[in-house]
């Protein structure tokens, strides 16, 4: 018997048309633009909006008040007293003299506390001289201990500050109502003028509370 030999036929495949060519090329263009597209979204950085300028009221910084979008302030210092140590007599004295402050002053002001880190400059500049004069190493090393209790204190410690916010329309009825205030309480709470780093200070705690300076 004869054996029966398979037949082999060869596939052809199907010749691409002119046009499926072009709709190919097309494709592989468009993949490729939309790859570059998307790495330039990737790197193109994200714009955050400037609005603080547009919420802030403040325009400049003069060395006796803050020019604002509608009229002028500034910050002045409340010295603060120990209530608990005094008598009944002279706690009486002080409610008075403020009632009859409040009562003539009818401009608007706003009272603020805020909380600052301890400053204990002076303290060690005295054991810093201190240390420059001393020989003795068990001196030595108390002045130490003290300068890293006092620079621990001014990381770690705050001070609760008391501060007065003045508002006029004109920097003239502003000084004014500044001196009627600080000759109102001058027997109370005595206020005091702040430099201009400190008032940067206290708007900058005041406008950034979960920040230290």
């Amino acid at each position: 018997m004869k054996k029966e030999q398979d037949v082999v036929t060869s596939m052809v495949h199907p010749a691409y048309s002119k046009k499926q060519k072009r709709n190919n090329e097309w494709l592989k263009r468009f993949k490729f633009k939309r790859s570059e597209k998307t790495q330039k979204k990737q790197v193109r950085k994200v714009k955050v909006m400037r609005q603080t300028p547009s919420i802030l009221p403040f325009l400049q910084i003069h060395e006796g008040y803050f020019l604002m979008k509608n009229g002028v302030m500034d910050i002045l210092q409340i010295t603060t007293k120990d209530l608990y140590s005094m008598n009944d007599g002279d706690l009486q004295f002080m409610l008075l003299s403020q009632a009859r402050l409040l009562r003539s002053y009818f401009p608007a002001f706003k009272e603020v506390s805020l909380n600052f880190p301890a400053n204990t400059e002076k303290q060690k500049a005295y054991w810093l001289r201190k240390k420059e004069k001393t020989i003795d190493p068990l001196r030595l090393q108390f002045i130490e201990r003290k300068l890293f209790e006092l620079g621990y204190l001014e990381k770690e410690r705050t001070n609760r500050e008391f501060f007065l916010f003045l508002y006029a329309e004109t920097p003239e009825q502003l000084n004014d109502q500044k001196k009627q205030l600080i000759r109102g309480m001058q027997q109370t709470f005595p206020l005091e003028k702040l430099s201009v780093e400190k008032k940067k200070d206290v708007l900058f705690i005041l406008n950034n509370q979960n920040s230290k300076l």
